[in-house]
């Protein structure tokens, strides 16, 4: 949350909420084939959030991953996506 919370603040000026579950509150609610680059996606165990990622195309998305692997680009669909919200 982190990661997208400056993505969006230093990139677009928009300001974001600090944890992954109350950025899943902002924006609109989108369908996974309705995303396009810069909609956030959301990843958790249940319903509950704990992971945010940035769509990035092609069926990528760019993340904070662990400390030590640092900022990478996987696949959207490494983990179930539970929920995709367009922020602009």
């Amino acid at each position: 949350s982190g990661f997208t919370r400056y993505v969006y603040q230093h990139g677009l000026g928009i300001s974001l909420s600090r944890s992954s579950g109350s950025q899943a509150s902002q924006g609109t609610a989108i369908s996974a084939s309705q995303m396009q680059p810069g909609d956030l996606l959301f990843y958790g165990s249940g319903k509950s959030i704990n992971h945010v990622a940035m769509y990035i195309g092609d069926g990528k998305i760019v993340h904070a991953s662990t400390a030590a692997t640092g900022i990478k680009v996987s696949n959207a669909d490494y983990r179930s996506v539970l929920a995709v919200r367009r922020i602009f």
